[in-house]
């Protein structure tokens, strides 16, 4: 199969998401019916003023380098310049951070929550319980794994695909091997990360815990609590673990268990956003933005 390298027109299963981020986070957990339901109800906070050290969008710090990106699910810089979007339609985008172009990977593969790049593949989740694995090359691509619970965050660890499901568990699908659930009692957690260590990292939005999970063992331990529903999971180059709450975005040092502020995002409703090695973020909202050195905030 070849990959087309023709410029992208997104088809309209690809809405501008409206919603707040916190609103999104609720549409989500309303989702997954009886593993997030709480009864809570939800207050928007007033409309937020900049102050030293938000980053605003658009702005330097913060730029939309692909407006017709339009909203994908999950984002996956593969830190060699180039960027790969998922869509709940099923498609799989490219976006070139050097030229600008946007094109099809491939097409088909269904609700997609997830994608995860490594060693030329994709890696991406779906809704259905399929786990698959996308030839970046050519676009073809296979099942690794299917009839799970509903799966969402992906990562890859030396010669093993990771995945969270909609039952709290963390699921290791090894390179030619069969699906087995390492970890459980985790919550619902929309993304999944990894150390250098091999320890994982999860957001559980129903309970706002930021866990910490031995994927040998099984052994979790809670980070930090009481973070409202938190919908972004990412290890920094600097051994540190961030994530996002509402505009809010924080850090915490996995050793010592210490949490601090690190920004607001204030312009965009954004849901979560993916790091790349450099440091910068990107996440979505009506097209994919780039918020230049978060790590360094």
């Amino acid at each position: 199969m070849t990959r087309s390298t023709t410029a992208t027109r997104l088809p309209l299963d690809r809405p501008t998401r409206s919603l707040t981020s916190r609103g999104r986070a609720l549409g989500v957990a309303l989702a997954l019916g009886a593993l997030l339901a709480s009864g809570a109800t939800m207050t928007l906070a007033a409309p937020a003023v900049a102050a030293t050290g938000d980053v605003k969008c658009p702005s330097t710090d913060c730029v939309r380098i692909a407006p017709a990106a339009g909203s994908p699910v999950a984002i996956a810089p593969d830190n060699a310049g180039a960027v790969y979007l998922a869509y709940s339609g099923g498609d799989l985008l490219e976006l070139d951070l050097a030229t600008g172009a946007l094109d099809t990977v491939t097409t088909g593969l269904g609700n997609l929550r997830g994608v995860a790049v490594a060693g030329g593949n994709a890696y991406v989740t779906g809704f259905d319980g399929r786990l698959q694995q996308v030839d970046l090359a050519t676009g073809s691509h296979r099942t690794l794994a299917s009839g799970l619970p509903s799966l969402f965050g992906v990562a890859r660890f030396g010669t093993t695909t990771y995945v969270t499901d909609g039952n709290g568990e963390i699921v290791a699908v090894p390179d030619g091997g069969t699906a087995r659930v390492v970890a459980t009692g985790l919550g619902f957690s929309y993304g999944l990360a990894f150390d250098k260590a091999g320890l994982a990292y999860t957001a559980d939005m129903g309970q706002g815990r930021i866990l910490q999970t031995n994927v040998t063992t099984g052994a979790t331990r809670v980070l930090a609590s009481e973070a409202y529903e938190p919908t972004s999971i990412s290890v920094g180059g600097d051994g540190l673990v961030y994530f996002q709450v509402g505009d809010e975005v924080k850090r915490v040092n996995p050793t010592t268990g210490v949490q601090s502020h690190v920004t607001n995002l204030l312009g965009i409703n954004a849901f979560s956003f993916s790091l790349a090695a450099s440091g910068d973020a990107y996440t979505a909202n009506d097209g994919l933005w780039r918020i230049n050195g978060l790590t360094s905030r």
